[in-house]
């Protein structure tokens, strides 16, 4: 898929999937304000049906979820893939869990930023490798790939 380039504000240059693997506060937060119009809006609505429905990248996906830790402040810690059988720890922070990964669950609690670099550290070790920098290319190409996303980010 080619990918229009924002032309405007601070992201200017960069693409959506780059956008929302650096600032994805920034992203859903310029969504819900409606900052896109025309292509950009429809590009936008089609990359956060995906962006909200990304597969876990382990063997037997449906044997696993993603276990969402939220501070008792609401600030949201960090993600990782637990096996869907596993109890939930009781302790003093929140968890919630899903069978695929939600890119906007920082932002559906308060604004938290530190909280949206926590998930965007998670998701770059878990999908690309600890190592890896999340270039141009390997955004693009990450959001292009239909098989990381949940059939339910196509209808």
């Amino acid at each position: 898929m080619r990918w229009a380039t924002l032309t405007f504000g601070k992201h200017a240059g960069k693409t959506f999937p780059e956008i929302i693997l650096s600032d994805a506060d920034w992203f859903f937060w310029a969504l819900n304000k409606g900052v896109f119009e025309g292509r950009l809006a429809d590009e936008a609505t089609e990359l956060v049906k995906k962006a909200r429905a990304i597969k876990i990248p382990k063997p037997n996906p449906k044997r696993w979820q993603v276990e969402y830790c939220y501070e008792d402040t609401g600030g949201f810690c960090g993600f990782r893939f637990v096996k869907a059988d596993t109890p939930e720890h009781c302790g003093s922070r929140s968890i919630r869990r899903l069978p695929y990964l939600d890119l906007s669950c920082v932002r559906r609690k308060a604004y938290d930023k530190r909280g949206c670099r926590n998930l965007l550290r998670d998701f770059r070790y878990y999908y690309f490798g600890n190592n890896k920098r999340l270039t141009k290319r390997r955004c693009q190409q990450f959001f292009s790939n239909k098989k990381n996303f949940l059939r339910a980010a196509f209808s």
